[in-house]
C-alpha cells in the first residue's frame, strides 16, 4: 500500500511516517511538503491513500485531489469551514491537531484492509459482524466449521477491566469477521481466518493501542486451527493457553504453532527434600531456601507441567513451613494470619513468580519472628524441646551436643531438664524421633532405611528397634495396619 502525506511541517512529515510504518507492515509512505510537489507525486506515481493537510489548502476553492482516492484530512483549526471543505470534498474524517496517534494508524489499518479485499474482489467489511459461533459450539455442542478459524486468548492482568477489554475488542476494527466471548478468566476471540498476517498485523496494533492507553497488562494468545477440529475443542485448547499465565506472565504477544500438553510430574516433596528444608529451616537460612524456590520452580522448562500440579508442590512447600511453625509453637498471631492468606495466594494468584515472592518475604519474616521467640523463652525445658524439635533428624546431636551448644556440663543440663519437664533428656528426644517416624510411614512412601536416616537414626535395625519398644508395632506393622 502506498500513503502520500502532504503536510507544511516537514518534521511533521517525518513522525507520521515514523507512527505508520512502525505499526503496520507492508506499508510505503512519501512526503512532500507543499501542493505542487503534491500535484506532480500523484500524476508520477500511484497513491492508494492520501493524508492531507487542509492548513495548506489555503482559500482556493478547486480540488487538486485525484477522483476516486481515499483520504484523510489533519488541520490545526477547529472551524466550520475546514469541516466543510472535507466533507465537500469527500474525506474520511479530519484528525484536528493534536491527535492520538492511534487514531491515525486506525484510519490507515481500515483503508489497507479494504483495498486488500477490493484486490481479493471481495466487498468491504460489513462493520456488523457476522456471527460465527455461540457459547453452546464452545461449550455444549460438536460444532465442525465448514472454514478455518484463528482464536485469541486474552488475559488481562486486571479481571475488574473485563468490561473494557470487551469493549476495545468490539470496537476495533479487525481484518476478518469476529466474534468476542467473555469468561471469568480471559477473554476469547474467534476469527474466520483470512490472511493470517494480516490478522498478525491487526493484533499488534491492538496490543500496543492497548498498552498506550490502559496500565492493566495483556497477554494474548493466538491459535491456528490447521486441521478439521470441533469448536469446544479448540475453545478447550485455548483454555490451556489461558493457563500458561502461570508461567508466562503478562504483556506478552505469543502465536502458538502446536498444541500445549502438559508433562507430568509428582508433585509432593521426596523425603530428601523434605529433609532438606527441614535443614533449612532449623538453621534459618533464608538465603538457601530463596535459592531452592528459584531452582525448583523458577528454572521449569517446556514442556510445561500442569499449573495445578505445581501449586500442589507449592503447598507441600508451605506443609514444611507449617510443620515449623507447629514445633516453634507459632499457632497464633500475625504469622499465623499471613500463612493462611498465602496459602489462599498459592492456590489462586495467576503467576508462579509472584507465588514465588511471596514465599520468600514469608520465610523471612517466619525466621524473624523464631528469633524474638527464643530470645523470649523463659522456660528451660521449653527451650530445650526446641532445641530437639530443631536437631532431632541429626544423628549425631545428643545431650552432649546441645551441652555444649549452651555452654553448660552435660550432668548439669541433664539434672536441670529432667527437674523442669519430669523426662529425661534422651526419653524425651527418642518420643520426638519416634512422632517423625510414624508421620513418615503413613505420608510417604519412603523406605524403611530411608526413614531411619530421616529421624536421626545411624543403622536401620537399630530404628526397628527402638520404633518397636516405642509402639509395639515394627515399622512394617504400623505402615500397613
Amino acid at each position: 500500500m502506498n500513503i502520500l502525506i502532504l503536510t507544511k511541517v516537514p518534521l511533521e512529515g517525518q513522525g507520521l511516517k515514523w507512527i505508520i510504518t512502525s505499526q503496520l507492515r507492508d506499508i510505503h509512505v512519501d512526503v512532500v511538503d507543499d501542493v505542487q510537489q503534491f500535484e506532480i507525486h500523484i500524476k508520477d506515481q500511484a497513491s492508494d491513500y492520501l493524508i492531507v493537510d487542509l492548513d495548506l489548502w489555503g482559500s482556493q476553492e478547486r480540488s487538486f485531489l485525484p477522483q476516486q482516492v481515499q483520504w484523510l484530512g489533519i488541520s490545526s483549526e477547529r472551524t466550520f469551514q475546514t469541516a466543510y471543505r472535507a466533507l465537500t470534498h469527500k474525506a474520511e474524517d479530519v484528525l484536528f491537531r493534536p491527535f492520538q496517534p492511534e487514531h491515525l494508524v486506525k484510519h490507515v489499518q481500515q483503508a489497507r484492509f479494504r483495498l486488500r479485499n477490493e484486490k481479493k474482489g471481495s466487498q468491504q467489511l460489513d462493520s456488523v459482524q457476522q456471527t460465527i459461533l455461540t457459547y453452546e459450539d464452545l461449550l455444549l455442542a460438536e460444532t465442525y466449521p465448514s472454514y478455518q478459524l484463528l482464536m485469541s486468548a486474552i488475559v488481562p492482568s486486571d479481571r475488574e477491566q473485563g468490561s473494557r477489554l470487551v469493549r476495545a475488542l468490539e470496537d476495533f476494527t479487525f481484518p476478518t469477521s469476529f466474534n468476542v466471548f467473555p469468561f471469568s478468566e480471559f477473554v476469547l476471540v474467534v476469527h474466520r481466518l483470512g490472511e493470517t498476517d494480516d490478522l498478525l498485523d491487526a493484533y499488534r496494533a491492538f496490543f500496543a493501542l492497548w498498552n498506550r492507553q490502559s496500565d492493566t497488562l495483556l497477554s494474548i494468545y493466538l491459535y491456528e486451527s490447521t486441521d478439521r477440529k470441533s469448536a469446544r475443542t479448540m475453545y478447550q485448547k485455548m483454555r490451556r493457553f489461558q493457563k500458561r499465565i502461570f508461567y508466562d506472565g503478562y504483556d506478552i504477544l505469543s502465536v502458538e504453532l502446536t498444541d500445549l500438553i502438559w508433562r507430568e510430574i509428582d508433585p509432593f516433596l521426596s523425603p530428601l527434600e523434605q529433609r532438606t528444608w527441614i535443614e533449612m529451616l532449623e538453621k534459618q537460612d533464608v538465603k538457601a531456601i530463596r535459592n531452592w524456590l528459584e531452582q525448583d520452580f523458577l528454572t521449569i522448562e517446556k514442556p510445561y507441567p500442569d499449573p495445578q500440579m505445581v501449586r500442589i508442590r507449592l503447598t507441600s512447600v508451605l506443609a514444611q513451613m507449617r510443620r515449623y511453625m507447629i514445633a516453634k509453637s507459632f499457632q497464633n498471631g500475625p504469622i499465623e494470619k499471613q500463612y493462611h492468606l498465602l496459602f489462599q495466594d498459592i492456590i489462586s494468584e495467576p503467576v508462579m513468580y509472584h507465588i514465588i515472592q511471596m514465599l520468600g518475604d514469608f520465610t523471612s519474616k517466619l525466621m524473624k519472628e523464631t528469633s524474638f521467640h527464643v530470645e523470649g523463652i523463659s522456660n528451660f525445658s521449653e527451650k530445650i524441646r526446641m532445641m530437639m524439635e530443631s536437631n532431632y533428624w541429626d544423628s549425631t546431636w545428643n545431650l552432649a551436643t546441645c551441652a555444649e551448644t549452651l555452654r553448660m556440663n552435660k550432668s548439669t543440663l541433664s539434672r536441670k531438664y529432667s527437674q523442669s519437664s519430669g523426662k529425661k533428656f534422651r526419653e524425651t528426644l527418642q518420643e520426638i524421633r519416634i512422632r517423625e517416624a510414624k508421620r513418615l510411614l503413613k505420608e510417604t512412601q519412603a523406605s524403611f532405611e530411608e526413614i531411619s536416616r530421616l529421624t536421626g537414626y545411624t543403622h536401620q535395625t537399630y530404628f526397628n528397634a527402638k520404633f518397636k519398644s516405642a509402639t509395639g508395632q515394627t515399622p512394617s506393622d504400623y505402615r500397613f495396619n
